[in-house]
């Protein structure tokens, strides 16, 4: 071949590679990644000096109104507020089980795959395998678990000549018994155990050791004296075995250390475990759940006749105390939705999320509550749950007299994946699951020594989140109508037969402009949707440019300036994490989370009919928060004229990746989130959709919040515990007031009762382009259609708005089920009646779905 040919050829294949070696390496170099910052939990204590165990209870700490005592027999608690003497205490008078006598409960996964779960009280208490050291303000408690007896296989060898059998054991016994150190009751127990645990092999002749779980739990248990009683150790079973020929690895026995911090911070009782502490004692066993102090606050049935317990699902909700339902037997939720990635191929179970941290208790009703207590998970709620347990007088039933709230933890996050695939009717499954995850799972319990209602509760939470994040109350004195106006879309279309996506405006900046002309007369609130990134169907963020569909820089200046000459508002929205146009450069490998497959999670329409994803569209995905970062630098950069952002995804978006070379816990992931919006919050005025609480103090606006729960069988009634926390922190909206089965009242009442903006979709565009779409749902949008009920809605929000004159809340409580009244700051009552027909509260009748104001 010609030299100066060959060189050519040879060029072009450089070429070639340089071009293709270019394109796989530029999807890496199209955003930066950010070091992941790994957590390490750590004691908040020092040792002072160690206190004997099994003296009975003593006082261990002091603050100016509360005293901390501690059962060293039991490790039980008990806080007393020292003027009214009221107690909140962990020990159980009438424990049903072992699990109510445990300060901890644990649950591990060992080697085999399998879940254990074991209890301190047997564990732990009874044998004495504890530590108590005095610490500043309380205790450090050091639990050690281990099994109180082996199996026959872990104590004896697998084979054995009869001389061998006869020599070490049977003789040694005969031994104990002349001595005198057993009795002859014991020594014909101990042989007749062996014989039942050995079995003559018809092959070699001797002994060989049966089924170990064929033994009842008493006779395993005097198998573990007899063996300790004549000095039978575990290296003698090893050389035993050796010995045989028998190269048999000596199952592995579970053991944990448990470290729990139990502090009084002035008139909060603290309790915290740093989980890098708390260790296994091999690598065979690993702990996946603690439970620290599920009884601490209980009430018994017997003794608290009313009262009730309050959590978080979705807007708030209430368990009256002692109503205990067989067909409900326990209500245990994840914070945050902790669990999706395990459950995201399930039908959801519950309509509500846990979107705040907290729970509590009250021991009777309103102003006949005696006291009661709030428990706020600080630190490690990403990995944490939400537990109730009911009481009951008739325990026949099922259930007990006790009554618990309580929060638990994982250690690690596991997922039993099948491995042919979510939906396979092979069951075949293998265990995925993360390392162990260091943090400090801390819970701080605020103690309501009086009568205390779930609204003294919302504000002493408003009153830690104030603190914690130094956070400034505000509240406003004008009606306001939040309106989230469709922007660019991407919808399926065709050309000559051959399909293809096409991006089209919904309200473009001219239309968005004419309808804050039309509403006038309204304080308007507009997110004008699908402002960036292509419109709502997101590409990855590189660069944050305005869609051009939507109109030109003209346009959108007249817009804002209409805006701004009305004195409303205008945010412009977007997602920032979550990609559904993956067209170059976004490479799901580089940029995606993992799930537990170790694959990019996938998320396609979920099909309620079908209870499965339906993937009759492209999925979507979702980005590594370790690109965060790099996403809000360039967003802030290229953003700069525009000062009102709406984001759609991240404030409610649970993070974590399960790549198996690359774990990404949830602590670190949400570390990264919480920076990258608090940079955002530097630099832009903020509204989030349905904020959870680790990310509403970055926020101005809450948007989508639900007044509901998930109406689970027992709960008593919903509650606006949300909105009450957020009131004067944020402002805040209802859900779509067009988009709902219910009516327009529903959400009028909501306005008026805990101080919500009333909201609605729109589009100056008719919905019927979207049919045959992803976007199904706006099936009640088109503006001009709407324009009359929204009119009517905001005249009459105002009128009683202008009555009420502030959307500050001074009290909220429960009239009747469904009817609730809401004191302002000004003195200003509304009553209003969620029921579908009439209801007499306050002497007074409340129509349908109604209210009325009291000046």
């Amino acid at each position: 071949m010609n030299k100066k040919i060959r060189n050519i050829i040879l060029g072009l294949v450089a070429a070639v590679v340089l071009v293709t070696g270019s394109i796989k390496v530029i999807p890496h170099l199209a955003l930066k990644e950010s070091k992941i910052e790994h957590v390490e939990g750590e004691s908040m204590v020092e040792v002072k000096g160690a206190i004997d165990i099994q003296q009975g209870e003593v006082l261990v700490a002091e603050s100016a109104t509360k005293e901390l005592h501690l059962d060293t027999d039991t490790l039980d608690i008990r806080v007393v507020d020292k003027d009214t003497q009221k107690e909140w205490t962990s020990k159980v008078e009438l424990p049903s089980n072992n699990k109510e006598k445990s300060i901890v409960n644990i649950s591990y996964l060992s080697g085999d795959n399998k879940k254990h779960e074991w209890d301190a009280y047997a564990n732990v208490i009874e044998p004495g395998n504890y530590n108590i050291d005095q610490v500043e303000n309380g205790v450090k408690l050091s639990l050690y678990f281990q099994t109180s007896s082996k199996k026959p296989d872990q104590l004896l060898p697998s084979y054995l000549s009869a001389e061998h059998l006869e020599n070490r054991f049977y003789a040694e016994i005969d031994k104990l018994g002349k001595d005198g150190i057993i009795s002859e009751k014991q020594v014909t127990n101990y042989k007749n155990i062996l014989k039942k645990v050995y079995i003559k092999d018809l092959v070699k002749g001797g002994f060989k050791i049966i089924d170990s779980n064929s033994l009842p739990p008493s006779a395993v248990k005097q198998l573990n004296e007899m063996v300790q009683l004549i000095g039978y150790t575990e290296e003698m079973v090893k050389a035993d075995n050796e010995a045989a020929g028998l190269d048999i690895e000596i199952p592995q026995v579970a053991s944990f250390k448990v470290v729990v911090d139990v502090l009084l911070d002035g008139e909060d009782l603290v309790i915290n475990v740093p989980t890098s502490e708390c260790t296994s004692g091999n690598d065979y066993f690993a702990l996946q759940n603690i439970e620290v102090y599920s009884t601490f606050g209980y009430a018994s049935s017997d003794k608290v006749e009313e009262g009730y317990i309050m959590i978080p699902d979705g807007a708030g909700a209430l368990f009256e105390l002692n109503t205990y339902n067989s067909s409900y037997p326990q209500y245990s939720r994840p914070v945050y939705n902790n669990t999706y990635y395990d459950q995201m191929y399930q039908m959801p179970t519950f309509k509500e999320n846990l979107h705040m941290p907290v729970f509590g208790m009250t021991y009777g009703k309103d102003a006949n509550a005696t006291h009661g207590f709030m428990g706020i998970i600080e630190s490690g709620a990403e990995l944490a749950s939400v537990n109730v347990r009911l009481g009951t007088n008739d325990i026949s039933t099922g259930g007990n007299v006790n009554n618990k709230v309580y929060s638990s933890v994982d250690l690690l996050q596991y997922s039993r994946v099948k491995l042919m695939g979510p939906y396979s009717d092979n069951d075949s499954r293998y265990l995925a699951a993360t390392d162990k995850i260091d943090m400090d799972y801390t819970v701080r319990y605020k103690l309501f020594d009086e009568a205390v209602t779930y609204f003294n509760m919302a504000n002493a939470y408003k009153e830690y989140l104030v603190e914690k994040h130094d956070l400034t109350m505000s509240y406003t004195t004008e009606p306001k109508m939040y309106l989230d106006v469709l922007g660019a879309l991407t919808i399926p279309a065709r050309i000559v037969g051959i399909p293809y996506d096409k991006t089209i405006s919904m309200t473009d900046y001219k239309q968005a402009q004419a309808i804050v002309e039309e509403l006038s007369d309204m304080n308007l609130v507009l997110n004008y949707e699908g402002a960036f990134f292509g419109g709502e169907k997101t590409g990855l963020p590189t660069k944050a440019k305005l869609v051009k569909e939507n109109g030109s820089n003209k346009d959108l200046e007249a817009l804002m300036n209409m805006v701004a000459e009305k004195n409303d508002e205008i945010f412009f929205g977007t997602d920032l994490m979550t990609v559904k146009d993956t067209s170059y450069p976004f490479d799901a490998k580089v940029h995606g989370l993992y799930n537990y497959d170790s694959k990019p999670v996938e998320i396609y329409d979920y099909d309620y009919t079908t209870g499965k994803f339906s993937p009759e569209f492209d999925p979507t995905y979702r980005i590594h928060p370790k690109f965060f970062g790099n996403i809000v630098d360039r967003f802030v950069a290229g953003t700069q004229e525009l000062s009102n952002i709406a984001i759609g995804d991240v404030p409610n978006t649970y993070y974590a990746s399960y790549k198996e070379e690359e774990v990404l816990n949830p602590i670190e992931a949400n570390q990264m989130i919480e920076s990258g919006l608090a940079k955002l919050d530097e630099n832009k005025v903020l509204a989030f959709n349905n904020p959870n609480m680790n990310t509403l103090p970055y926020c101005d606006y809450a948007v989508n919040i639900s007044r509901e729960s998930s109406n689970y069988g027992t709960m008593y009634t919903s509650i606006p515990f949300r909105q009450l926390v957020m009131n004067g922190l944020v402002e805040y909206t209802t859900l779509n007031a067009n988009m709902s089965k219910e009516s327009m009242d529903y959400f009028l009442l909501q306005a008026l009762e805990v101080g919500s903006y009333p909201k609605f979709t729109v589009s100056a565009t008719n919905q019927d382009v979207l049919k045959d779409s992803p976007y199904r749902e706006y099936l009640s949008v088109d503006y001009n259609t709407l324009k009359p009920e929204m009119e009517a809605l905001y005249t009459e929000y105002v009128e009683a708005f202008n009555t009420i004159g502030t959307t500050e809340i001074k009290n909220h409580r429960l009239l009747d089920a469904g009817a609730f009244e809401t004191e302002y700051a000004n003195g200003t009552k509304v009553l209003v009646n969620y029921n579908p027909y009439p209801v007499q509260v306050e002497g007074r009748t409340l129509d349908a779905v109604g209210y009325e104001i009291i000046k």
